[in-house]
């Protein structure tokens, strides 16, 4: 089959007819069209081919995002509440700045920069933990351990007298142990009073540094005398029901330059109530 073309000019001289056969035309065609079709189709394929793969990445990641943003809030609350009793039990003033100039946002989009974040996290609390554990000028100071083994049954601040009815303030914290339990000196110390109280029984004061004192009450035994140098954890007498007591616990008081404060803030480990 052929195809017929005729050029006829403006001023109808020298017309010419061209024959071109149609499967010719159809090749020649295809030729010019072709290298286009194929560049159009790689794209298209590679097209696909990098959505799929990045869908198949964000896939991969959700869990690992997920997971990454789960140990931030984590490393970020462990933080926060090691915040208040830090700064509380070893006074230092910028610790609380600079824990909250530390912690990051979630407003990091990119997994490699969060996970770089929630390190420098990890560094910082270890570093602080490190501090809390193997700085014996720090630790050693202050009243950090519980002083014996049991539960705490009355906390500080206002209750109930069991014996009045009324309503009072207490200086310390009750703990409920086994008669004979250990009483440990929760600081290194001096023994300033070791005998016996009309309420309190056989008791024990120790004076620590920074205007820090410790009371022990309602032992059953002292083991320790006054103007003795105690170690944290040394044995300085035994839990008993001696003085006014409902049964065998010790009481325990914290003052801090004259005032009682709640010795809960000065451990470490937090301890169970009942």
């Amino acid at each position: 089959m052929n195809v017929h073309i005729t050029i006829v000019p403006h001023n109808l001289s020298n017309i010419r007819h061209i024959r071109l056969n149609l499967i010719i035309v159809l090749f020649v065609v295809l030729l010019i069209l072709l290298p286009f079709f194929l560049h159009q189709k790689f794209i298209s394929r590679t097209t696909v081919d990098e959505i799929a793969t990045l869908k198949s990445e964000v896939d991969s990641l959700s869990p690992t995002l997920s997971k990454i943003r789960e140990n931030y809030n984590d490393v970020k609350t462990v933080l926060e509440e090691n915040e208040y009793e830090v700064s509380n039990i070893l006074d230092i003033s910028d610790y609380k700045t600079r824990v909250a100039h530390d912690i990051p946002t979630l407003s990091y989009r990119d997994p490699e920069e969060l996970l770089k974040e929630i390190d420098k996290q990890k560094i910082l609390h270890d570093r602080i933990l490190r501090e809390l554990e193997y700085d014996e000028t720090l630790l050693l100071r202050i009243p950090s351990i519980a002083p014996t083994r049991g539960r705490m049954m009355r906390q500080f601040g206002y209750a109930v007298d069991p014996f009045t009815g009324e309503r009072r303030f207490c200086r310390g914290i009750d703990i409920l142990a086994k008669s004979g339990e250990e009483v440990y000196a929760t600081a290194d110390g001096i023994v300033k009073f070791a005998g016996w109280k009309r309420h309190e029984g056989y008791t024990v004061v120790i004076t620590h540094k920074n205007g820090i004192v410790t009371r022990y009450s309602h032992l059953s035994r002292i083991n320790t005398k006054r103007g003795r140098k105690v170690r944290r954890r040394d044995v300085i007498g035994y839990v008993g029901k001696t003085g006014k007591t409902e049964g065998p616990r010790l009481h325990y008081e914290v003052w801090k330059d004259g005032k009682p404060v709640n010795p809960t803030i000065f451990i470490l480990k937090r301890m169970e109530s009942i």
